[in-house]
């Protein structure tokens, strides 16, 4: 049985049809812009906004970039159609007018590129990015400028550690999404529930992890190890892969030997993780694949086919209510692919979530801007974004998005892969079907 919210709640992205009266009511800091007099003004005659945009757009992630491209293209269309575009900063109006930084997957070259971004292209203000390594590399390249970098998505304890040591110095970096052991890595409860009830009988609680040899690999090995041991599993020490690796039969054919009931592997490479699922099919293992960030390139099915049946994920969010299934077909018929809705969708809703915020503070001092993030959480297509300087549980750090249940925070449910399609298993409350175990 599927239960979905009983919230009837509309579609933030429908083209509105609103009238002056309407829209001026539609109230909200972070509401709908009012239409002001320069709304006719021709884009060519309004100053740019310029907003860089960090993500790998070459690369061995250059696909995730080419989603994360399109993510952002789309929500400036839709800002457009929704009338918060010209955005008035200090009572003139500005354009958005979006710079590409191509990070290239490279700590240094990105470095490079946005430094080269923030002093010879001007940018105002940064949003997004994808890898650990780079934002740790960047985050200095920027403190200097005093510029606002907003939905970093790089998930690494080491970033949020980082800021927790000197906040001040990082007050304007707002890391986008959860430390591993606030979220992603929490694969432990489900697991455990899946034996409780008797829909997985494995024959031992060995598991193999193999992690990306990353800052967030890292982190996330110790994360998941950390939670299987607390749900009973008996984790092997994680092995290392560059993130450009694509041959995994060593590797596969002793987790084989040492029989393992359970293998878990993350990599932020397109190409690595689709391999990876493909030869642990051709291996024959009798296991159980956890493949976290398989679903981060929008075309893995068509690159893993059958070989990704089984696996469990939980490394994206999902469309569970109507205005999230609605943004996916639009997403569809505007690029005839499927989303990322890690790459394209939460790049959709931190580049509107900046529009709004700085539309909300008509001005781009950045202490200003930061406190217009404090007072107003944002409810964009996938969650409600909420940031703070003295964080709880819900976050590991100030300035890191806190978790929370579905649309009440950053929420990501367990799926299992058929044919394509991610089926929700977890949480109960949002199932589409049933746990399947592996066909051995």
């Amino acid at each position: 049985m599927v239960h979905r919210p009983a919230e009837r709640q509309p579609d933030p992205n429908r083209r509105p049809r609103f009238n002056r009266r309407r829209l001026l009511r539609a109230g909200g800091v972070l509401g709908a812009a009012a239409l002001l007099p320069w709304s006719l003004v021709p884009a060519a005659q309004l100053t740019p906004l310029r907003i860089g945009v960090l993500g790998p757009f070459s690369g061995p992630a250059s696909s995730t970039g080419q989603q994360i491209r399109q993510g952002v293209l789309m929500a400036l269309d839709d800002a457009q159609a929704d009338n918060e575009l010209p955005i008035s900063i200090d009572g003139i109006p500005h354009q958005p007018e979006i710079v590409w930084v191509d990070s290239g997957s490279d700590p240094d070259k990105a470095v490079a590129a946005v430094r080269h971004a923030i002093t010879q292209q001007k940018v105002a203000l940064m949003v997004g990015g994808w890898h650990s390594a780079v934002a740790l590399a960047v985050m200095d390249t920027e403190v200097p400028y005093h510029i606002l970098h907003l939905g970093n998505l790089g998930e690494a304890q080491a970033i949020a550690d980082r800021v927790r040591r000197s906040p001040g110095k990082y007050r304007g970096w707002f890391k986008g999404w959860p430390a591993p052991a606030r979220l992603a890595a929490r694969y432990g409860e489900p697991l455990r529930h899946f034996i409780e009830r008797g829909l997985w009988r494995p024959a031992n609680k060995r598991a193999a992890v193999m992690v990306e040899d990353s800052p967030y690999g890292r982190n996330w090995g110790d994360a998941l190890i950390g939670s299987l041991k607390a749900a009973g599993f008996d984790p092997l020490p994680y092995d290392l892969s560059a993130p450009e690796q694509t041959d995994f039969s060593v590797l596969l054919q002793r987790y084989k030997k040492e029989q393992v009931s359970l293998v878990a592997m993350t990599s932020t490479g397109a190409a690595s993780a689709t391999r990876f699922v493909q030869q642990f099919r051709r291996q024959g293992l009798n296991a159980l694949l956890l493949s976290h960030g398989l679903r981060w390139t929008g075309n893995w099915h068509q690159l893993t086919g059958d070989s990704s049946d089984y696996v469990v994920s939980m490394d994206s969010a999902m469309p569970i209510a109507l205005w999230q299934q609605w943004w996916t077909l639009r997403y569809r018929a505007r690029y005839q692919q499927p989303p990322s809705i890690a790459a394209a969708g939460l790049h959709y809703d931190y580049t509107r979530m900046a529009l709004r915020i700085i539309s909300a503070t008509a001005s781009l001092d950045l202490d200003s801007l930061i406190q217009t993030i404090y007072r107003t959480p944002y409810r964009g297509v996938w969650n409600r974004y909420r940031f703070t300087d003295n964080p709880a549980l819900q976050a590991a750090a100030p300035n890191e998005v806190m978790t929370g249940s579905f649309m009440e925070g950053f929420f990501i449910p367990m799926v299992q892969l058929f044919g394509g399609e991610a089926k929700i298993i977890w949480p109960p409350k949002y199932i589409d079907q049933r746990f399947m175990p592996p066909q051995g």
